[in-house]
C-alpha cells in the first residue's frame, strides 16, 4: 500500500465519517429525549412534593394560630386571677389597718376608762 491517500480512500473514510456521524446524531437525539423525559419526571416530583410540604406547612401554621389563641386566652385567664388576687390583697391590708387603727383606739379608750383590753 502506498504512503498516499487516493480521492477513492478519502471518499471512502468521508462516506465512513457521515455514517458515523449519522448514528451519533441518533444516539444523542435518543439521549436528549431520555434527558428530557428525566428532566419532566424530576419536575413532577419536585413539584409534588413541593404541594406536600406547602400543604404541611400550612396546616402546621393553621395549628399555631389555634395554639397561640388559646395561649392568649389563657393568659386572659391568669391575668384575671392575678387582679382578683392583687384586689383580695389590697383589700385585706385596707382592713388590716383599720383593724390596727381599732385596736388601737380600743387601747386608748381602755387606758381611759380603767376597762382592762385582752391583747388581741
Amino acid at each position: 500500500m502506498s504512503d498516499y491517500a487516493t480521492k477513492k480512500d478519502i471518499n471512502h473514510i468521508d462516506a465512513k465519517i457521515d455514517k458515523l456521524d449519522k448514528k451519533i446524531d441518533a444516539k444523542i437525539d435518543k439521549l436528549d429525549s431520555k434527558i428530557d423525559k428525566a428532566v419532566e419526571d424530576l419536575s413532577g416530583i419536585i413539584t409534588n412534593f413541593m404541594h406536600q410540604v406547602d400543604r404541611r406547612f400550612n396546616e402546621v401554621e393553621a395549628r399555631l394560630d389555634k395554639l397561640e389563641a388559646r395561649l392568649d386566652r389563657l393568659i386572659n385567664t391568669v391575668d384575671g386571677f392575678v387582679k382578683r388576687l392583687d384586689d383580695q390583697e389590697t383589700e385585706n391590708k385596707a382592713r388590716d389597718a383599720q383593724f390596727a387603727r381599732l385596736v388601737d383606739w380600743a387601747r386608748k379608750v381602755s387606758a381611759k376608762t380603767g376597762i382592762p383590753l385582752e391583747n388581741l
